[in-house]
This record gives structure tokens, sequence and C-alpha cells, in this order.
């Protein structure tokens, strides 16, 4: 539960300070540094978090996957920045990954103001896959962006085990 407060409190108040952003685009090609910028600042915040557990965790991987998760884990949410979220509606789709998934399915099908976040969420992850290979950045990227809810790789439960933590 803190954890959820402490999320809400960070995605109000993301301290994000110019140190931040340098660390996270000295670790990005051009092209990939400009996805970064285009996330919202909470979103930036928390993939930085999720970055710099990664360096922490210090994973026995080679310097290539390293670099390579890293990117991703800046990016991983990405594709949410081709749709604007308010803070109302990052609270709610907190709440509904708690519900019962027949509640999403439904509320997620119906046009009204409630599915529109639920899309976003869904689809977020294939459209920041989209967008980093229209960046030109490697396939290994794209597929953990891609992937980082549902990973089928070693290298992307990693990520989503420090975007869960993050």
């Amino acid at each position: 539960m803190f954890y959820r407060v402490h999320q809400f409190i960070c995605a109000v108040f993301p301290h994000l300070n110019q140190t931040d952003i340098d660390w996270a685009i000295d670790h990005l090609s051009p092209e990939a540094s400009k996805l970064f910028l285009r996330q919202s600042k909470p979103e930036q915040r928390h993939a930085i978090d999720v970055a710099k557990s990664i360096v922490n965790a210090n994973n026995p991987i080679s310097f290539h996957e390293f670099q390579d998760l890293i990117t991703a884990a800046l990016l991983h949410d990405c594709g949410k920045s081709v749709a604007s979220i308010r803070l109302w509606q990052r609270v709610y789709i907190v709440l509904m990954n708690k519900m019962p998934n027949f509640l999403w399915s439904n509320l997620e099908r119906g046009p009204s103001i409630f599915s529109i976040p639920l899309k976003v969420y869904e689809r977020h992850a294939l459209w920041g896959g989209y967008l980093a290979k229209k960046a030109g950045l490697n396939s290994v990227v794209c597929l953990l962006i891609r992937e980082h809810h549902t990973p089928t790789t070693d290298l992307g439960r990693i990520l989503e085990q420090a975007d869960n933590m993050s």
C-alpha cells in the first residue's frame, strides 16, 4: 500500500532535475532521446527509476544486453505519449488492475470516458515498440518495450521486475 501512495506522490510531484535528464540522454541515441523527452515528467521520472534499479541490480548479462535493457527501461512507457493520460486516469488504471479481469474487459469495450485509459494502458506497449522501431532502435529494444508487461525473455523479465518495483 505504501508503494502505491509513494507512486501517487511521485506522479503528482515528479522530482526530476537536469542531472537526471542528462543521465538518461547520455544512455540514449539522439532518436531515442527524442522519444524519452516526449514522455510526461512523471513517465520520465519512472523510466529513470526503472533504469537505475537495473543498474543497481547487477544482473549477470553481457554489456550489449545491459545497453539494450537500459534503453528499453528508459523508453518502456514511451507509447503513452501517443495519448495523454491524466492523473485521475492513472489512479483509475492502478485501481482497475486490482479488479477481476472481466470487469476490465467490459469497461474497456464500452464507449465511455472509463474505457479510454484502459485502452491506452493495454496498447501503450505496442505503440512504444512501434515508436522505437520508427526511431531506428534495434529489434531487441523494440521487443523489450512491446513485451514489458508480458515478457518472453530473461531480459524482459528483468525489465518487468524493475518496472513493477519502481
